[in-house]
């Protein structure tokens, strides 16, 4: 069915069909006659798995300003067409702002219908499933109600390169809150002179952002907030948000329909669920051997986690190839999958694969006789680089993810895009040199500072910090925990946002934050690499490609 609404001279004509199989490359028919807005729109194809079309037109003077009822078109050819503005100029802009209003509220009311079916067609399931018990039960009255269990309310975050807003969405608020809209996005950029941030992108006028979403709030009965967190380019910051709403509003309309959602994770929240079966195995494994690490990492995004692998065997084990002293250990004994000869640098990549749910062995002897710096470098790089590799060209995943954390007193945000855009940003106050803090740690101390000596964790004798001829290369810097992160997502090839929510500033505070970030980091891979059906194989984005 078609939704209409008028603004002025500006009638707008919508629909929305929700895509739930395999169609191939997914479409959308967007003329609103800001090209800007056009592009903007688009992103709820790509991102909300939604097919739009949306039309807009000027009516004569003379003209019915009322709505067609029999779901046909009224603007017939007086469309403005796709990607075309309909004025050639910034001066004479009569209808930018019915346009804004006209097309947010004939979206809206397209989102209502199809918020409104998925609500029937659950009602419908539900009234079947109530008959069965009842007759099964012999009882007139079935408690039981699916619908009434579902979720209506979801939050997601999209970054890009610098920038990410966040969208909280409730499509079945309270009665006063119905309809609302809060905006803070302002300023849109950071370069514009005074700080007051850009008033035009191309042909879209920026003070009317508020208008489109607040139209298209009133008219979907929802109450929605968007808020940017980040964001130096005007661009970003709007396609930011645009796509965050996209996701959240798919995140409820996949709780409707399935019972299934995947806004952003919350601490309480396990791994996404593994991909269905792929054409190829999405594996990788690296060797490397420099003066200042010997290292070997193994990656399988489709094989659960396990924290240790039973004895391998030395025939097993033996390829004619080097292996690293800890692999060696493994032909022997059960070994934990990762051993990196930093104890805390395990801690982080541990809860990182937990988080993830996915098979990571990694076995490093480094040279801590220096410090922590090139392991903990060459682990992150070497991880980053084989989740890269098993990602593959990306096709068909959900390629975007957000989670939430919890360790401590710490809560942690991480908001992730397999974009091939690399970026990372991060306000963790990691203001302790070293992860934990010297002072709260149960400190491994090694024997002798030497290259072969191997640590062992024991408690300070006195209750005082070891000398640090005792600590060198045994401790994870609070710098180098940053570099981690920051390594990790190059050369994953990703964009990722680190936010702390909330935080005790206690001594040894970073330890939680270390935790929090590693398990966020974790459960928003685990969603953004989720294999999506729908999709048909097809890349997430509105250019149908990833940068390479």
């Amino acid at each position: 069915s078609i939704s209409y609404a008028s603004s002025g001279s500006i009638l707008a004509e919508a629909s929305v069909t929700p895509i739930e199989t395999a169609v191939g490359k997914l479409s959308s028919k967007i003329g609103t006659g800001i090209c800007f807005l056009d592009h903007m729109i688009d992103q709820f194809t790509s991102h909300g798995m939604l097919g739009i079309t949306l039309h807009c037109g000027i009516l004569d003077e003379s003209e019915d300003r009322s709505c067609p009822t029999n779901g046909t078109s009224k603007l017939g050819k007086r469309k403005f067409p796709s990607l075309c503005d309909y004025a050639t100029g910034m001066s004479s802009r009569a209808h930018d702002r019915d346009i804004f209003v006209a097309s947010g509220t004939a979206l809206g009311l397209a989102l209502q219908e199809v918020i409104k079916e998925a609500i029937s067609d659950m009602a419908s399931a539900d009234e079947s499933s109530d008959r069965k018990e009842a007759a099964r039960a012999k009882s007139d009255t079935v408690d039981c109600n699916s619908l009434a269990l579902r979720n209506f309310r979801a939050v997601f975050c999209c970054p890009l390169d610098e920038a990410f807003a966040e969208v909280m969405l409730d499509l079945r608020p309270s009665p006063e809150r119905k309809g609302c809209c809060t905006v803070n996005l302002e300023p849109y950029g950071m370069f514009a002179s005074g700080g007051l941030g850009r008033q035009w992108v191309g042909r879209y006028r920026t003070a009317l952002t508020p208008v489109f979403w607040s139209s298209l709030a009133a008219a979907l009965q929802c109450d929605v907030s968007l808020r940017k967190i980040r964001g130096a380019n005007a661009h970003h910051q709007l396609e930011s948000t645009f796509k965050s709403f996209a996701r959240a509003f798919r995140a409820v309309l996949d709780q409707l329909v399935n019972g299934e959602s995947y806004g952003c994770g919350e601490p309480s929240t396990g791994p996404s669920a593994p991909a269905g079966p792929r054409p190829e195995p999405r594996t990788a494994e690296r060797r490397r051997a420099t003066k200042e690490t010997t290292i070997e990492v193994n990656v399988n995004l489709d094989a659960p986690w396990s924290f240790k692998d039973a004895p391998l065997g030395f025939l097993a084990a033996w390829t004619g190839k080097w292996v690293t002293a800890a692999k060696l250990t493994a032909t022997v004994r059960q070994t934990s999958r990762i051993v990196s000869g930093i104890q805390m640098l395990d801690n982080v990549l541990v809860e990182f694969a937990k988080a993830a749910g996915i098979e990571i062995v990694i076995h490093c002897d480094g040279d801590r006789y220096i410090d922590d710096h090139h392991t903990a470098e060459d682990v992150a790089i070497t991880l980053g680089q084989c989740l890269h590799e098993a990602l593959g060209d990306k096709a068909g995943l959900a390629r975007m993810g957000c989670a939430d954390a919890l360790h401590g007193g710490a809560r942690v945000r991480a908001v992730l895009d397999l974009s091939n855009r690399p970026h990372f940003e991060s306000d963790l106050p990691f203001d302790e040199e070293y992860v934990g803090a010297l002072d709260s740690l149960t400190l491994p101390v090694t024997e002798k500072c030497d290259a072969g000596a191997a640590a062992v964790s024991v408690q300070a004798a006195n209750g005082t910090v070891p000398p640090m001829d005792d600590l060198c290369g045994a401790l994870l810097s609070c710098e180098m925990l940053h570099h981690i992160f920051t390594s990790l997502t190059l050369e994953m090839r990703a964009t990722c946002h680190l936010q702390v929510i909330a935080d005790e500033t206690s001594v040894g505070h970073t330890l939680d934050l270390a935790m929090a970030a590693a398990k966020a980091f974790g459960a928003a891979l685990s969603r953004a690499i989720r294999v999506d059906p729908r999709r048909g194989g097809a890349v997430a984005s509105t250019k149908g490609t990833l940068s390479k």
